[in-house]
């Protein structure tokens, strides 16, 4: 869908339309739809975003294409208010806030996906095609869902009480298929 959502988000941003977006949030692991008066497309880091007015949140918002699972051109016209500002991506996209939660994971070779997908602080290599990243997150919801879906291709180094809790997370999944 990415060369079509492309296509028609040109299209929009042409005739000045309001689109309708499904949209997966990974930080949040949810799917979420909202909509949005697009204000121009950016390529940051190798990947094609969107940048608009999203009317969910007030305020201007990146959304990169490849996580776009729906898109309609509405008949209706952006409205993007004049106080918007565009977002400065000329140092990255990556923002922590000094109260984000420092999350380090090690990765196995087939982990390593990772840290393509996700914003790090920092990548080392361990060898054998093994990595430590850490990342920093407000939320560590969407953590424990990562670290559930990775199995044991990566885990949780620290903070120790996340992974201890990521720990139980599985225990309790396990326990719930009669596995543990």
């Amino acid at each position: 869908m990415r060369g079509d959502t492309l296509g028609r988000l040109r299209q929009a941003i042409g005739a000045g339309r309001r689109v309708h977006i499904a949209y997966y949030v990974p930080a949040r692991d949810e799917n979420t739809e909202r909509d949005v008066d697009p204000m121009r497309l950016l390529v940051v880091e190798g990947n094609t975003y969107l940048e608009g007015w999203c009317r969910r949140a007030e305020a201007v918002r990146l959304f990169r294409l490849d996580r776009i699972s729906e898109l309609s051109v509405l008949d209706v016209a952006a409205e993007v208010p004049d106080t918007a500002e565009p977002i400065d991506v000329d140092a990255g996209l990556f923002r922590p806030s000094p109260d984000d939660v420092r999350v380090t994971l090690d990765l196995t070779a087939s982990g390593r996906w990772v840290a393509d997908y996700y914003p790090c602080e920092s990548v080392e290599e361990l060898g054998e095609g093994r990595l430590r990243i850490v990342l920093r997150t407000p939320d560590t919801r969407w953590v424990r869902g990562l670290a559930l879906r990775l199995g044991d291709e990566g885990h949780v180094v620290a903070p120790a009480g996340l992974a201890a809790a990521i720990r139980g997370d599985a225990a309790r999944a396990l326990a719930r298929y009669g596995m543990a």
